[in-house]
């Protein structure tokens, strides 16, 4: 489940920055250092969360643990610069008047901050439960769906849905995760809980700021 959800997160991030970044045309002009940097950092962080998925997931070893621990150590290196990027990312946007139709421009500030300070909590709160694979796991799922807002945002858009319709694709994960809860443990995890309750805590914010 785990390897899917964080499939699922990472193809969200490549449609919905297709158009703008990974499949990006010389008529669009080049992108600036700091938009490309968080680009490749980000999609990185995706990459290597899966790669974690699946050498725990899909077989056990002694020797895929260890492997695991060791990448851990990389991911927390590519977290840490996914925040520092995704905040000046979401400065720069602010200096240069960016706003959607549904956001103003302290609106969007807003959403962009909380939607790096949600991945930064769960990446930390997942490191943090590393003996507790229970909450580990999910915390950083958590992690990767809490951050892919802009980037359900933009393929909505794409698709010609309403901008709100982007809410559905994170809410939708989220009801996965807690599904798999129900199915395996008999209960919502409190990791998945506290998933719900950012998302919700984020939306609000961000409405409430405009």
């Amino acid at each position: 489940m785990f390897a899917i959800l964080t499939t699922a997160s990472l193809l969200v991030v490549l449609a919905g920055f297709a158009p703008s970044f990974f499949l990006r045309d010389d008529n669009q002009g080049s992108l600036s250092p700091t938009f490309l940097w968080h680009g490749v950092i980000l999609t990185s962080w995706y990459l290597l969360a899966l790669i974690q998925s699946l050498l725990i997931g899909v077989g056990f070893s002694a020797r895929r643990l260890q492997l695991h621990k060791t990448l851990g150590i990389a991911s927390l290196v590519i977290a840490a610069a996914v925040v520092v990027s995704g905040v000046q990312v979401a400065l720069d946007f602010y200096d240069h008047g960016a706003s959607t139709e549904i956001l103003s421009r302290q609106g969007l500030l807003t959403a962009n901050l909380l939607n790096i300070t949600s991945f930064g909590t769960c990446f930390v709160a997942g490191m943090a439960m590393r003996t507790r694979r229970e909450l580990h796991k999910r915390f950083l799922s958590l992690a990767g769906i809490v951050m892919i807002g802009p980037a359900a945002f933009r393929l909505v858009v794409i698709m010609g849905l309403p901008p709100p319709a982007s809410l559905i694709i994170q809410f939708g994960l989220l009801a996965l995760l807690a599904i798999y809860d129900k199915r395996r443990m008999h209960r919502i995890s409190t990791a998945t809980w506290c998933g719900f309750l950012l998302m919700i805590l984020m939306i609000t914010v961000t409405l409430v700021v405009g």
